[in-house]
């Protein structure tokens, strides 16, 4: 089990890195990283995420790294993840939201996001990441209000909601082969979050929305036999419809 801590570096913020650390149910340090210690630092005007690799920057805890390109770019309806969620939309529940990556995506792409996310230390990290919006003028009217995020169990909260599209990023199987390895958020988030009950998320999900789509490798398992499926270079999208689509 990883060991968790929120460090600030600018003596302005120590009190904000305290009250941060007993949120994410992390400690409050100053010292150095241990081998198997994540730690969110907070600098002046930014925040990242640091381990024991960690020499000069870490792991930004922002979304201003989004590709905002239109058209053919990242943020085209035309491509795989836009076609998945589909031309009716227009909310959607991120009910695996990790970093955020994907949830703030969808934002920029037009559709009205809430992103839920259980593990309090990651809770911490997209609260941060959410503030950061306000530091890039672009993105903030990218955004527009238009992303949220909530602490707390998919599974519960999913039965509160009414969305067009159940989004669902189950965490793929950790691979052996160092050549292999996801990049290094997602290495991050298998260090730190627990494996969920994928096939009681996804009923859920269906029980909720008409339109559920899952994130998965593009070699990957299904949970349940899909209605459709878009695929992409390294991933696909596997879509489970409950209406006539």
């Amino acid at each position: 089990m990883s060991i968790l801590s929120v460090e600030s570096r600018c003596p302005l913020r120590v009190a904000e890195a305290k009250k941060l650390a007993a949120f994410a149910e992390a400690v409050h340090s100053c010292g150095p990283i241990t081998s198997d210690e994540h730690r969110i630092v907070l600098f002046e005007n930014r925040e990242e995420l640091w381990d024991h690799t960690t020499r000069k920057h870490g792991i930004p805890l922002s979304f201003q790294a989004i590709d905002r390109r239109v058209g053919a770019g990242n943020l085209s309806h035309k491509q795989p993840l836009g076609r998945a969620i589909g031309t009716k939309a227009r909310s959607i529940v991120d009910a695996t939201a990790g970093f955020g990556h994907d949830a703030s995506r969808l934002a920029c792409m037009g559709w009205d996001v809430i992103g839920i996310e259980r593990d309090p230390f990651l809770s911490t990290a997209l609260k941060l990441s959410l503030e950061d919006v306000s530091r890039c003028a672009g993105l903030q009217s990218l955004l527009a209000g238009r992303l949220t995020f909530l602490h707390g169990d998919s599974i519960t909260l999913l039965t509160t909601k009414s969305p067009d599209v159940v989004y669902l990023d189950p965490m793929f199987t950790a691979r052996k082969k160092r050549s292999a390895l996801p990049k290094k958020p997602a290495q991050v988030l298998q260090a730190i979050a627990s494996i969920g009950d994928d096939q009681t998320l996804l009923s859920v999900a269906r029980s909720v929305s008409p339109r559920v789509v899952v994130k998965r490798p593009i070699d990957g398992p299904p949970i349940a036999e899909p209605h459709l499926v878009f695929k992409g270079r390294l991933v696909r999208y596997d879509v489970y419809l409950n209406v006539n689509e």
